[in-house]
């Protein structure tokens, strides 16, 4: 089956646009050797004021990009189903860049870290976010700092 070149292009620009959004949304903190989870807020919070930034510009970036791969009226109509997809990327994009600016760099949890976090309560489980947070692993938590 031979596709129209219409939908060669709709398939290209589907290809184009998703790869735009390759970064999963899951589970991550940010980390930073002296730093817990007080620091890490305060760093996120302050970071976060600049998502609104990088959504808009991802949501740019995706209607220009289109525009002058598929043209003034293809272009738009391939970019507005993935807007969302686009700005939510771009949000995530924008605070880790902020965050990479203040010495921070994202770590995405393992299944392993997630389910040793989840099933930690109360100051435990801030315990365990610092070490995290510091540079630690689930390995040497609890050992004696040197």
């Amino acid at each position: 089956m031979r596709l129209s070149n219409y939908e060669e292009d709709f398939l290209c620009a589907l290809m184009a646009v998703s790869a735009c959004t390759t970064k999963p949304l899951e589970t991550a903190i940010p980390t930073q050797a002296g730093h817990n989870l007080h620091s890490a807020k305060v760093a996120v919070d302050s970071c976060s004021v600049e998502a609104d930034e990088g959504g808009n510009a991802a949501v740019i970036g995706g209607y220009a990009t289109n525009v002058l791969l598929f043209g003034t009226l293809i272009g738009p109509i391939l970019t507005a189903p993935v807007q969302d997809e686009l700005r939510t990327q771009g949000e995530i994009d924008q605070v880790d860049r902020c965050l990479t600016e203040r010495g921070f760099e994202r770590h995405e949890l393992t299944q392993g870290e997630s389910f040793w976090l989840r099933n930690a309560y109360g100051e435990e489980r801030v315990r365990r976010l610092d070490h995290l947070i510091g540079g630690g692993t689930i390995e040497t938590y609890g050992t004696p700092k040197v």
